[in-house]
């Protein structure tokens, strides 16, 4: 699920991908640990098509942002674990595969995650993310990373791309759909994309090191306008400089794992 994005105009499209997802299909050994599956009464028999996972935060009682591509395809989407360390099925409320943006309903009892006023945002902020990745490698729990804004995905001219900025806090595959959240709490932007460095370093001879992509919190203000899940910008307050642990502290809770699946055939059995 790659998207053509030109880097400078002379990366092919293959250095940028929106490749947070983590693709699990039957007969990988790259499945999360329990309880990274949805229950086994939905889970997918051997023969199904590859579940997607990545990550998701509350933007209002009962919705939850996330990526769209985590979904593209699939007929079943699954958040949690809540606190009952159950799955949870959610509707799909609304998307827009440009903003690469899926607002879901689901039932959970979560705090919500406030969104900054991106206009009051600075080049050099501090940030961190909070998600999910690589659960077969790192562990199914939530990583915070730390790292700063270091300015925007293109020049002015670049107008398709003016919606993304560039931050440094590590992220891998499962981060997408995760939130950046500035040193005051409020939510920056959502990850959705990491330049590949590996494409880049055998075309440039250098290898880029944390070049990673999110999309603005004004677009996601503006997607979330006409739902149930509006929210007011809030201005950032830059006097409020909280410690990683007090950032993860304040913000966990209202961050989910999400999984999107095709639906599993009939059971024979049922009449």
């Amino acid at each position: 699920m790659l998207k053509p994005i030109l880097i400078a105009g002379l990366i092919c499209a293959s250095a940028l991908m929106p490749a947070h997802t983590q693709e699990v299909g039957p007969g990988t050994n790259a499945a999360p640990a329990t309880p990274a599956s949805p229950p086994a009464q939905t889970a997918p028999p051997a023969q199904a098509a590859a579940n997607s996972f990545g990550s998701g935060f509350m933007v209002a009682p009962g919705y939850l942002l996330t990526a769209q591509h985590l979904l593209e395809g699939k007929e079943l989407a699954f958040v949690g674990p809540n606190a009952q360390r159950k799955w949870l099925k959610a509707r799909v409320i609304k998307t827009h595969a440009n903003l690469d943006l899926a607002l879901l309903q689901v039932p959970l009892d979560s705090p919500v995650l406030p969104l900054a006023d991106w206009k009051d945002v600075p080049i050099g902020l501090e940030v961190f993310a909070i998600g999910y990745p690589l659960p077969a490698y790192q562990g199914f729990s939530k990583k915070i990373t730390e790292g700063i804004i270091n300015g925007n995905r293109s020049n002015q001219e670049d107008l398709s791309q003016q919606r993304f900025f560039q931050f440094s806090a590590e992220v891998s595959k499962g981060n997408s759909g995760g939130p950046v959240i500035a040193s005051d709490g409020n939510v920056v932007g959502m990850v959705q994309r990491k330049l590949n460095a590996m494409s880049v370093a055998e075309r440039s001879q250098d290898l880029a090191v944390n070049v990673n992509y999110a999309l603005k919190s004004a677009l996601i203000l503006e997607f979330l306008k006409d739902t149930p899940a509006a929210a007011q910008a809030k201005p950032l307050n830059l006097q409020i400089n909280l410690r990683p642990m007090q950032i993860y502290k304040q913000s966990e809770s209202a961050v989910f794992f999400v999984i999107g699946r095709n639906a599993p055939p009939p059971d024979p059995g049922t009449p």
